[in-house]
C-alpha cells in the first residue's frame, strides 16, 4: 500500500509541475506583453542615491505560495534567489521537491539551533516566506494531499534534505524542529541541483562577517537594484453613483448585485444592502459585517482555503506588478483572524500601519467580517534604486540576530509612488 500511495503521489507531483510551469509560462509571458499574528518591527535605513499585466487564476495561485527567498544547495555550490530577485521557473521547480518533502514528511521532533545550521550547509534547498505558513495548509495547496502529521505547524523558513524536513518556527523564542522522510529525495535533489548555477550564496552561520544577523539569514554579495512602484486604488464610484467596472466585479463576489440593489451615498462614501446586509465602500476600504445569523454568505469550513480564495479574487486580481502572500493567522476564544498583503517579487509592501491589503474573521465555519483594500502596484520602468550592498546593510543592524529586509511603505493615497529600503525585523518577546 505504502509503494502504491508513493508512486501515485510521484505521479501527482510530476502533474503539479507541469501545470506550474505552465502558470511560470503564462508569468513570464504576461511580464513581455504581469504568521503568524505576532507582529514584527521594522527599522528603517538610510540608503544610496537613487538612479534615474493580470495573471490567470492558476498563475495568480502560485504566486500566492511563492517564498521571499530559496536556496538550494549541492556539493559543489549553492544558488540563491534573495528578496529584490526573481526566478520563476527555478521556483516551481523546488516547489515540486518541496511539496513531495511535506507530503512524506512524519511527525516532527524538536532539535538544537545546532542541527538547524548543520541542515542548512547539507545538500538541499531552502526557502524563507515573509509570514509563518501553517505546513498542512502548505501540502495541502502545493500537491491536494493532506499530511496530518503536520497539523498544528507553522514555519516562515524551512529546509529539505535527502531524508529530512527541517523548519523554524518563531514565538516565544525560535525552535527547531526535524521530521524524517519516507521517501529518499536524493535523485530530485540532484536532478535539481543540476538545473542552477553557484552565484555564491550562503548563511551568515558560516561567515563571521554578518555577526548582527540571524545565522540562517542567506546573503549575497550582489548590489540590489530595485524599482519604484507606482501604486494606486483601482476601483472606485463614476460621477453617477455606480460603481466603475472593477468594484462593479468585486461586489458582484461577495454577492452583492448593484443592477438590483443600487449603492447610495453614506457619510465618507458608499453603502449597498443585500439580505438586510450591508457592504460599505469608503476611502478605498470595503468592509462587510455579518449581521443575518440564519444565513451563511461566506461558508468557511476551511478557513485558509475560503479566505485565500476570496483575497485572490478580491485583491489578488487587481494587484498589477504586485502579490498576494499570506500575512498571518490567529485564533482566540474559537475566532479565526486571517490577513493577506501584498509583495513585490519577495520585498513586503507594508499597507498602513497594519500591513494587510484583507482581512477576515472566521467563526462556526463562516466569513462574520470581512476587511479589503485592493491596491494596484505598477513597476516604474528606468526609476531603480540602487541600496547599499548586503554586506554594509548589515554592518549597520539595530539590534542582535535581526533578519535583514527589503521593504515597500505604502501610505494609500489615491496614487503614490513608493521606493524600497533595506530594513530589519524582530518579533516580539525576542
Amino acid at each position: 500500500m505504502k509503494g502504491k500511495r508513493r508512486r501515485r503521489f510521484r505521479e501527482g507531483c510530476k502533474t503539479l509541475l507541469i501545470v506550474l510551469l505552465s502558470c511560470s509560462a503564462v508569468f513570464l509571458a504576461s511580464q513581455t506583453l504581469l504568521p503568524s499574528g505576532s507582529r514584527a518591527f521594522l527599522s528603517r535605513f538610510s540608503q544610496s542615491t537613487p538612479t534615474p499585466g493580470v495573471l490567470g487564476d492558476s498563475a495568480r495561485s502560485a504566486q500566492t505560495l511563492q517564498p521571499a527567498a530559496f536556496a538550494v544547495t549541492w556539493e559543489e555550490g549553492r544558488y540563491a534567489v534573495l528578496y529584490h530577485q526573481e526566478d520563476q521557473e527555478g521556483y516551481t521547480r523546488l516547489s515540486a521537491l518541496l511539496s513531495e518533502a511535506l507530503n512524506e514528511a512524519a511527525a516532527p521532533a524538536p532539535i538544537t539551533a545546532q542541527q538547524w545550521e548543520l541542515a542548512l550547509t547539507q545538500p538541499g534547498v531552502f526557502c524563507e516566506y515573509l509570514s509563518a505558513m501553517p505546513l498542512d495548509s502548505l501540502n495541502l495547496w502545493l500537491s491536494n494531499q493532506d499530511n496530518p502529521a503536520l497539523a498544528g505547524y507553522q514555519a516562515q523558513r524551512l529546509c529539505v534534505t535527502a531524508h529530512s524536513l527541517y523548519f523554524a518556527v518563531s514565538g516565544e523564542g525560535e525552535r527547531y524542529f526535524f521530521a524524517p522522510l519516507d521517501a529518499d529525495l536524493s535523485a530530485s535533489l540532484n536532478y535539481l541541483s543540476q538545473r542552477f548555477s553557484a552565484n555564491g550564496a550562503r548563511f551568515a552561520c558560516e561567515d563571521g562577517s554578518y555577526p548582527l544577523l540571524r545565522r540562517d539569514a542567506l546573503v549575497l554579495s550582489a548590489t540590489p537594484s530595485v524599482p519604484r512602484l507606482q501604486a494606486e486604488t483601482p476601483f472606485g464610484v463614476k460621477e453617477d453613483g455606480t460603481p466603475d467596472e472593477n468594484l462593479n466585479r468585486i461586489l458582484q463576489l461577495l454577492s452583492f448585485h448593484p443592477q438590483t440593489n443600487p449603492l447610495y451615498a453614506i457619510t465618507g462614501g458608499y453603502a449597498i444592502t443585500d439580505g438586510g446586509e450591508t457592504l460599505r465602500v469608503t476611502n478605498g476600504l470595503i468592509t462587510y459585517q455579518r449581521t443575518d445569523d440564519s444565513s451563511v454568505r461566506f461558508p468557511a469550513d476551511a478557513p485558509l482555503d475560503a479566505t485565500r480564495a476570496l483575497a485572490e479574487e478580491a485583491a489578488g486580481v487587481l494587484a498589477g506588478d504586485g502579490r498576494l502572500y499570506l500575512h498571518s493567522v490567529s485564533e482566540s476564544g474559537g475566532v479565526t483572524t486571517i490577513t493577506y498583503s501584498y509583495a513585490y517579487h519577495g520585498a513586503a509592501i507594508q499597507q498602513g500601519a497594519e500591513g494587510w491589503c484583507a482581512k477576515f474573521t472566521v467563526e462556526d465555519g463562516a466569513v462574520t467580517a470581512l476587511a479589503l483594500r485592493p491596491r494596484r502596484y505598477t513597476v516604474l520602468e528606468e526609476q531603480n534604486v540602487t541600496l547599499l550592498p548586503q554586506e554594509q546593510a548589515a554592518a549597520i543592524v539595530n539590534g542582535r540576530r535581526s533578519s535583514l529586509v527589503i521593504l515597500y511603505e505604502d501610505a494609500l493615497s489615491a496614487q503614490e509612488q513608493l521606493t524600497p529600503f533595506w530594513a530589519t525585523r524582530t518579533e516580539e518577546g525576542r
